[in-house]
């Protein structure tokens, strides 16, 4: 329960970063709470997936866009995203056809934060476990243009009790942290 609220204030400080620099954003979520709250907070584009299968939900999400409409994905489990983030994204998709962030997670699996594709069916998605080097394979294969930015601590996530402990400890370089502290002062980390 407290780690959804984690993610939940990640996510609305997310949408908040991208209302404040004027960047259209759509939400693919389960919840019709959140596709609710995302269209009250300016979602120009919402989906609702079954909740069991993130990549199968963007596959067909992005099925519904325009052919040219270039795209980035934002896992929203990542505290300690700022303006920052996008703007270092932003400065290289001209020359890009592909930005990979990796996540940064204790457990190393190397997964993705991240993504942006300039055309969002050149790859398959395949978010998970590793994903960030399927991502780079995959792009390789193609012989696509790609950059892999490894943006820390931005694309620190929470997957794992070590990575909820860093947010403790890093708190101050959060957005809004007395909206995490109220969350973290009901857990107990060991």
């Amino acid at each position: 329960m407290y780690i959804e609220r984690l993610v939940e204030v990640s996510f609305l400080n997310t949408i908040g970063i991208l209302k404040k620099i004027s960047c259209p954003f759509g939400v693919i979520s389960p919840s019709q709470s959140i596709l609710r709250q995302s269209k009250q907070l300016g979602a120009i584009f919402t989906f609702q997936d079954s909740g069991v299968d993130l990549n199968a939900a963007l596959s067909d999400a992005v099925q519904l866009l325009p052919q040219n409409q270039s795209i980035m994905v934002v896992m929203p489990d990542l505290p300690f995203l700022n303006q920052v983030f996008f703007e270092e994204i932003f400065n290289k998709i001209d020359d890009r056809e592909i930005i990979i962030i990796p996540s940064i997670s204790q457990n190393n699996d190397l997964g993705t934060a991240a993504l942006y594709l300039k055309k969002p069916t050149v790859l398959k998605f395949n978010f998970g476990v590793k994903s960030s080097h399927h991502f780079q394979a995959k792009a390789e294969l193609k012989g696509l243009n790609y950059e892999i930015l490894n943006i820390s601590p931005y694309n620190r996530d929470l997957d794992t009790p070590e990575d909820i402990k860093y947010l403790k400890q890093n708190i101050d370089q959060v957005i809004e942290p007395e909206q995490y502290l109220a969350i973290l002062n009901h857990l107990i980390i060991i």
